[in-house]
């Protein structure tokens, strides 16, 4: 029987790249999935900024700097924190900007809208859809344990578990992949940006804030790819064992059978 050297080599590889997942996934369930953050415009205009960070806890985190007074405020509550809502997210801007001559100072105020929606009605859809979210994740992240496990037997232990490896690997990506997308898809305008429409001001067109999927969300997406890259030494490793490339299926030698 020859043997595949080149395949067994393999074996660490894809073993590396599941722990590499698992890491990713760990992350990724404590970091945001989905931020909001004013523009640089609407921090020239207003002196501040604000940023909103949702995770997968039902928790938001607020934080606004006031760069005229040079402070800072960072603030985290529960979703059900309707009161917070209207105190630190949904709130009026107070802009000033002096035109082109320097001659007249322009004032407006506005709030942050996403369609029909408040900023602070988006970020509760968000997090309202996380017990989903953060289930798959979860599951996903259990099965690729599951699986670098069974790498691991296969590349010291010498067992055949290929096939169970592949198996469990392609459930794990798919939740993990399946994750996120599911978030955006069930998140009215999950991404996108707000231009302030004032025609003949001097704000008119002005970017005023962009949200979309954050940390968690990019990483657990990245973690499904390596998990799909994994599985590809994986398959291959195990199509070599069938065909007798590699050792440990055993076979049965039918012509030794005897029948008592």
């Amino acid at each position: 029987m020859r043997i595949n050297l080149g395949s067994i080599k393999k074996q660490p590889v894809a073993l590396l790249l599941a722990l590499l997942a698992v890491l990713l996934v760990v992350i990724a369930i404590f970091q945001p999935w989905w931020s909001m953050n004013t523009s640089p415009e609407l921090q020239m205009l207003t002196n501040s900024t604000m940023n909103i960070n949702a995770g997968l806890f039902r928790t938001l985190n607020v934080g606004t700097t006031n760069i005229t007074a040079g402070t800072t405020n960072a603030t985290s509550f529960g979703i059900t924190n309707t009161t917070a809502y209207q105190g630190l997210i949904f709130q009026p801007f107070n802009a000033n900007r002096t035109d082109a001559n320097a001659t007249n100072t322009f004032m407006t105020t506005f709030t942050f809208s996403v369609a029909n929606l408040t900023i602070a009605q988006q970020a509760k859809q968000i997090a309202d859809d996380t017990n989903l979210t953060l289930a798959m994740v979860i599951a996903g992240l259990v099965l690729t344990v599951v699986m670098a496990l069974l790498i691991y037997l296969t590349t010291v232990r010498k067992l055949p578990l290929e096939r169970y490896a592949y198996l469990v690997g392609v459930l794990a990506a798919v939740l993990l992949l399946l994750a996120p997308l599911q978030m955006t898809n069930n998140v009215s305008n999950f991404a996108g940006s707000l231009a302030l429409s004032m025609r003949g001001s001097v704000w008119d067109g002005e970017t005023l804030a962009t949200w979309g999927p954050s940390t968690g969300w990019f990483l657990t997406l990245a973690a499904a790819l390596l998990d799909i890259v994994c599985l590809l030494p994986i398959r291959r490793i195990y199509a070599e064992r069938r065909r007798g490339l590699l050792p440990g299926i055993a076979t049965m030698d039918r012509s030794k059978i005897t029948t008592g």
